[in-house]
Order: structure tokens, then sequence, then C-alpha cells
């Protein structure tokens, strides 16, 4: 997906965000107000996108990146030879808003789908990736080995940069189940975010337990998956989203 920058001339002028172009197609009605006007299409030429961020209204003036372009060079659009401009955008967002542009594009290089009789055996890294990569197919801001405070949480989501997290994981496959509640607990008194336990079944089991008990205070707010559900719904989006980009969706 071609990325695009958002730039703003009034009230203020600069780059505001950053999305990727989904869908290039041609429209044969009138949309623009000139257009509109005169009855005719003078800009057949469309695309639809993605916004991946994009600065609230009243940090535009303060936050918003500046580069070296006259308006009608902007409208022209920015030259891909024009390396050092290109260049000097990515490392700004990476600056500003601690936001790395390629990291955001869906990753190619997605965990394979095992067989079932595998899922059981699927190790911690490689459920981190397929949680990590439901988010990214899903559009969310995911992340591994979140900090929050001394402690790392596996993976979480955030809808927005320098939000939040929405969705906090933590992934069992063997280890300490009473740790990663304590965590998910803490995610949740701090932010009220989601929060999901991915464990085999028998460590589900003794999850039930302790949030009976220690824990009790998530009992109605956790979300328990086994290992089996988890692989099954990544398998599942991945194939949607494959015969969407096979039959030119996407």
């Amino acid at each position: 997906m071609d990325p695009i920058f958002f730039f703003a001339t009034r009230p203020v002028s600069g780059v505001i965000g950053f999305g990727r172009i989904q869908n290039k197609f041609i429209q044969d009605r009138p949309m623009w107000p000139d257009e509109i006007e005169l009855k005719q299409v003078l800009y057949p030429y469309r695309f639809d996108f993605h916004i991946d961020y994009v600065l609230e209204r009243n940090r535009w003036r303060s936050d918003r990146i500046k580069i070296p372009l006259t308006i009608q060079e902007m409208r022209r659009g920015i030259n891909i030879l024009l390396e050092r401009t290109v260049s000097a955008l990515y490392e700004a967002f990476v600056e500003k808003f601690d936001l790395s542009i390629p990291a955001l594009m869906i990753a190619d290089q997605a965990p394979p789908l095992p067989a079932k009789s595998e899922r059981t055996t699927l190790n911690h890294s490689h459920l981190q990736e397929v949680v990590f990569h439901i988010g990214r197919l899903n559009r969310l801001i995911s992340e591994k080995e979140y900090p929050m405070e001394n402690e790392r949480l596996d993976v979480v989501w955030r809808r927005v940069e320098k939000s939040v997290p929405t969705y906090v994981f933590e992934i069992q496959a063997g280890g300490d189940i009473y740790h990663a509640l304590g965590k998910l607990k803490h995610a949740y008194d701090l932010w009220n975010s989601n929060i999901f336990l991915i464990a085999r079944k028998e460590d589900l089991e003794s999850a039930t337990l302790l949030l009976s008990g220690t824990f009790h205070e998530i009992k109605d707010k956790i979300k328990k998956i086994t290992i089996d559900k988890i692989q099954e719904l990544y398998e599942q989006k991945r194939r949607w989203i494959d015969m969407e980009r096979e039959v030119g969706l996407l």
C-alpha cells in the first residue's frame, strides 16, 4: 500500500498525519465543488485511504511537521525522488510522535499456519506473533513487550498513537498464571483496558480458581481464550484477507 502524508494549509501549514492508499478507481460522477458547479468530472482518478495517524486539531500549531516546500509544490505532491524530504518526514514522525511509519504496514512476514495437531504445542513467542498480527489485521496499532511501570505486557493493541492500550493480552504457554493475572489486573486498574488471558485449557481452569478468590475484582472483566481458539481466529482472518486480495478487494 502506498504511503500518504496529510498536509494542512490552514490555520497552519505542515504535515499533520499519515495514512495508506487502499483502493484506486475512476469516478464518473462530480464530487468536488468546481465539478458540481460545472456538472462534469474534472478529476476522474481517485482513491480510498486508511488513516493511520492524525494529530488532534488543537495540536496542529505546536506539533505539525514543517517541510521546506511551497503550497504549489505540495499540491503537485512530494516527488518520491526528493529522498531527503521523504527521509526527513519519516524521521520527524519517529522523533515527534515515537511513530515508525513502516511499522504501521501490515507485515507480509506473518506467522505460518501450523497444523491443528501442533496448536497446543505452540510456544510463547509464536503465540505472541499471532496476537500481534491479529491486531495488525484489525488495523490497530499492535505492539509486543509493551512497558507498564516495571513490567512488560505480552501484546497490546491501541486505536491511536499516544493513547493508552485499548486491548491487553497476556499469553501463558505454561508458566506463572498468578503473575499474568496480576499484570492484567494492573492494566485494567491503570487504563480500564479490555484484558485477555490466552492459555492452555488446564491453565485457564487454574485461572478460574484465582479469579474466584485473589483476583475476584476482574472476574467479570477478563476474557479467557484457549491457544486453539486464538490460532483458529488468526487462521480465519488470514484466509479472509488472502481471499479479498485474491479477488482484488484489497
